[in-house]
């Protein structure tokens, strides 16, 4: 059997897309996968470093991105299409598997007029406009939430959750937090400037002796960040990438960060308690829509990327911190989690390219 995989441009598409790689070819060594992707997109270093063949397309936005900006990646799209008819027609899959980001549209296209099956991936609880048009041309669609089943075709859509990456924990996971409560606060593979400036400031109001907290703060504002623990009497690792995700997930008593679907998908298969700050400017304000089926759960408490102050923060920390919610938050974010996303996916995929 042959798969490409394509999508890309930030860690949200990449990891679920390397963690169905994984699932194909532990069940099928012999199975060839080939990842499509931007050059300007995180796919290039992590899919090499993955150990996986990447080609690269060109592709870029359209929707929400101004006249001009909307035709110039119109024509990248489109020359997108060609490039991927091309490397389909070399490559021979025998199934597509989109994951989402610019590139995922062209490279399902392509499939669709070659007569190639494939599959989509969606995320988020609103789905963007690419998507909701591919849905037509694919087998089925795999959905994350509930939420999103309204936007496609009911008879073909499973919602089988994100697939998330690898997080095991490893032996040399020890020692990354300390006793006490010990909180995350990760704003995304590129850090949140929000937090940078304003979770310091919060856990120094709080003024609690027993918080340790580790802190990834991008990769331009590591020695402020520190610096302001110091100075707000907070012990704090501070770190611009966090390399083991594993051992820092399993550690934490409660996660600060954003609201994209791979980082729910991660908390709540390991049933973390969150505050969630959803970026403001996702389309269709989808992160916003993403942490609000978690604060149904009872599992996070949200807060509006304005209204993130360090005083706002400090209350919601005290709050949190009485008596057991965090334990019922855990135990509220363990039930929304689809741990074994990946597995059921993949049961789909070799379902439909006909494979025991």
């Amino acid at each position: 059997m042959r798969v490409v995989i394509a999508g890309g441009g930030t860690g949200g598409h990449i990891f679920p897309a390397i963690s169905i790689a994984e699932e194909i070819q532990r069940r099928d060594p012999k199975c060839e996968i080939l990842f499509i992707g931007t050059e300007r997109g995180l796919e290039r270093n992590r899919i090499m470093m993955s150990g996986y063949k990447i080609e690269f397309i060109s592709s870029g936005g359209i929707v929400g991105k101004g006249l001009i900006n909307s035709l110039v990646g119109a024509i990248h799209a489109l020359k997108g299409v060609f490039d991927s008819i091309r490397i389909l027609l070399r490559f021979k899959p025998s199934m597509v598997v989109g994951v989402g980001g610019y590139v995922s549209g062209p490279v399902v296209l392509a499939s669709f007029v070659l007569r190639k099956p494939a599959v989509i991936c969606e995320q988020n609880s609103i789905p963007g406009l690419t998507n909701r048009m591919l849905a037509r041309l694919v087998k089925m669609v795999f959905a994350t939430f509930d939420e999103s089943m309204k936007y496609f075709p009911k008879f073909k859509t499973r919602v089988l959750g994100n697939p998330i990456r690898n997080l095991r924990v490893s032996s040399n996971s020890a020692g990354v937090f300390r006793n006490g409560i010990n909180v995350l606060v990760f704003g995304g593979s590129q850090g949140a400037r929000r937090f940078n400036e304003n979770v310091p400031r919060a856990f120094g109001i709080l003024g609690r002796k027993d918080i340790f907290v580790i802190h990834q703060t991008g990769d331009k504002e590591g020695l402020d960040v520190r610096s302001a623990y110091e100075r707000n009497g907070v012990m704090a690792e501070v770190l611009q990438f966090i390399e083991d995700m594993a051992g820092v997930y399993n550690r934490a008593d409660l996660v600060i960060g954003r609201a994209g679907a791979g980082t729910i998908a991660e908390i709540t298969a390991l049933g973390k308690a969150a505050i969630l700050i959803p970026y403001p400017f996702a389309a269709h304000n989808h992160q916003l829509e993403n942490a609000k089926v978690m604060e149904r759960a009872g599992a996070a408490v949200v807060i509006e990327d304005g209204e993130a102050s360090p005083d706002r923060l400090a209350k919601v920390l005290g709050d949190l911190l009485k008596g057991d919610k965090l334990i019922l938050m855990r135990e509220n974010s363990k039930k929304l989690g689809k741990p074994n996303a990946s597995r059921d996916i993949v049961d789909e995929i070799f379902k439909i390219a006909g494979v025991e």
